[in-house]
């Protein structure tokens, strides 16, 4: 994890009209030009320069003469800017900066659009302004800032150097983090990063930035040295320890990295980021006191949504679910993190036994990282109560939201109907599918299967005839098709040819192997099959291959094994049904318990 760069340049700005007013100094020009051109300003607009803050800073302007229309568009903008309109006043300042060529007008539109975070009209007047305004140290970190969030290091490391010569700083830091995240642009820019920090040996953002290089290259040792001067150097710069902790960390060093952050911690208790850092570390090593750390990272930051979604989280995983659970509602409150503080708030419901809170949470998850295991759960949730109709609801909902994802949801509401052996109903569900997806594999191979569970077998058959048709070589449908044929003995020669073929496509699938084994049973081959039927099962501990397996070998008189493949196979499966099909099929009186107590 990359150390936290120091502040962003690129960050908004609470306000654009913060920033020094060129209405003033317009308007004095204007009326100088409207008096040579005998025009007379309206008393309104004279006036609208009291309505705007003070500037901080006003710098000395060199004065010149807008033509009237661009004075009373800059003017436009100014009254927009403190009615708050300020996409209105980005739309004229960067136009007015593009047509005069004005530095202080490219000034004001970069602002503007950097307050608003319109990238590339933030680009585009930075750019200008830098260009207008070479010897500006400002100009150049804006254009070195935007130029960085656009991806053009190259381009980005070129302004920052002229902010360095002017005196000014440089995000260096920013522009390694961006650079390190991809590995051939870090060798790109990594000569250009260890010049600066050869110019500028005593500049503790341009060594770091350089340590971050080589850092990136796996050059632990060499980074740690400069990180270990530039504290001796700037003792102040909360940077570099921060980075010589995550130096230590990459080297197997956590110990002295916990020790270090602990120190730094006790002298800085407000320093969020040291404190931060200390938390992650302390997760790995010492829960307890990581959910200390994380606890006093939200009292002194109680609306930051990650720290509280940190330590809401810790406090989920460790069941301690009363004081998660606040927490997790203040997001709601925050209106930040929303999506997850719905999906854990719902994890808790199900904990304590409340499906309609539960439900109702995981029905508020967004699309994101939680959302498809939020509709899994819920749906499941329902399905388990019987709540079938609800669940349809639900999938009809999710369908008209995302069109283009229709069939996955129509194969997920099929698949619970099917779990929860609503066999009818999933399949009317499938064939209403097919009306609109007619071509949709998917879904007529769902089909097959839920025709097969209802007994009707000509209908499997055709689906599954319909997709080899379609795709020859599929093993899977290959397997299943010759699989159901086993069930008629007039058909075993044509259920080992498209077994047989499964098996030489897939030749360590243990389903396939299986499906070999079985047919070899059929067939009166037994020691064929216990061959097949041992590989799948030491492949695949499935419950159906145990039941296999097991009947062969009682068959063959080895009852002994038998009965120890179908104990174990019920042990990894309780609640299978086909190995007790399987003993009853053969008249087995005798029960597995009874055996393990006799063995």
């Amino acid at each position: 994890m990359l150390p936290a760069p120091r502040p962003n340049p690129a960050a908004k700005a609470s306000s654009p009209l913060r920033y020094p007013s060129l209405l003033a100094a317009a308007l004095s020009l204007l009326i100088s030009a409207c008096t040579q051109q005998q025009t007379q300003v309206p008393p309104e607009a004279a006036l609208q320069q009291d309505t705007l803050p003070a500037p901080a800073v006003e710098k000395e302007t060199a004065a010149r003469a807008f033509p009237i229309d661009t004075f009373y568009t800059l003017l436009v903008a100014e009254v927009a800017g403190n009615r708050e309109q300020y996409d209105v006043a980005l739309a004229n300042y960067f136009h007015q900066a593009e047509r005069t060529q004005d530095a202080g007008v490219a000034a004001r539109a970069t602002r503007i659009a950097r307050f608003l975070n319109a990238r590339r009209a933030a680009l585009r007047s930075a750019k200008l302004w830098a260009e207008l305004e070479p010897e500006d140290p400002e100009a150049q970190l804006a254009a070195t800032a935007e130029l960085t969030l656009a991806g053009d290091l190259q381009t980005a490391l070129v302004h920052a150097e002229k902010a360095l010569e002017l005196g000014g700083d440089a995000p260096l830091q920013s522009l390694a983090a961006t650079a390190v995240s991809n590995r051939e642009l870090t060798e790109q820019v990594k000569p250009d990063f260890l010049r600066l920090a050869e110019k500028y040996p005593d500049n503790g953002e341009v060594v770091l930035a350089y340590a971050m290089m080589l850092r990136a290259a796996e050059q632990y040792a060499q980074a740690l040295t400069l990180v270990r001067r530039v504290q001796e150097q700037h003792p102040d710069l909360l940077d570099a320890p921060l980075l010589e902790t995550h130096l230590l960390v990459d080297q197997d060093r956590r110990k002295e990295a916990l020790q270090l952050l602990e120190k730094l911690v006790a002298i800085h208790p407000r320093e969020s980021r040291l404190r931060l850092q200390y938390a992650r570390l302390l997760i790995r090593e010492d829960l307890a006191l990581a959910q200390q750390q994380f606890a006093e990272l939200v009292k002194q930051n109680p609306n930051d949504g990650n720290l509280i979604l940190s330590l809401a989280l810790i406090r989920y995983e460790t069941d301690h679910i009363d004081e998660a659970k606040p927490l997790l509602e203040r997001l709601l409150t925050l209106e930040q993190h929303q999506s997850a503080a719905h999906f854990y708030l719902a994890g808790i419901a199900e904990k304590e036994k409340d499906v309609p809170a539960a439900v109702a949470h995981y029905r508020k998850v967004e699309p994101g990282n939680d959302y498809v295991e939020a509709i899994t759960r819920g749906t499941e949730l329902l399905a388990a109560t019987g709540q079938n109709e609800e669940n349809g609801k639900w999938f009809a909902e999710l369908r008209r939201r995302h069109p283009q994802q229709q069939e996955h949801f129509y194969l997920m509401e099929a698949e619970l109907l099917r779990k929860n052996e609503h066999y009818q109903q999933a399949l009317e569900l499938v064939d209403q599918a097919l009306e609109d997806h007619s071509d949709n594999g998917r879904l007529i191979y769902t089909q097959a299967l839920l025709n097969d569970k209802l007994g009707n077998g000509a209908a499997f058959e055709q689906g599954m005839r319909k997709l080899l048709d379609r795709d020859p070589d599929n093993a899977t449908i290959l397997n299943a098709l010759g699989y159901k044929l086993i069930e008629d003995e007039s058909r075993h020669d044509e259920a080992l040819q498209l077994i047989s073929k499964a098996l030489e496509l897939r030749p360590d699938d243990p389903a396939i192997i299986d499906s070999m084994g079985w047919i070899q049973y059929r067939l009166g081959n037994h020691s064929e099959a216990v061959k097949y039927l041992q590989d799948a099962l030491e492949k695949l501990p499935d419950h159906e291959i145990a039941a296999h397996l097991g009947e062969v070998l009682w068959v063959q008189g080895n009852r002994e094994k038998a009965m120890a493949v179908w104990q174990q196979g019920l042990k990894n499966n309780p609640q299978s049904k086909i190995i007790p099909a399987a003993m009853k099929r053969l008249q087995i009186n005798e029960s597995l318990e009874q055996h393990a107590s006799d063995s």
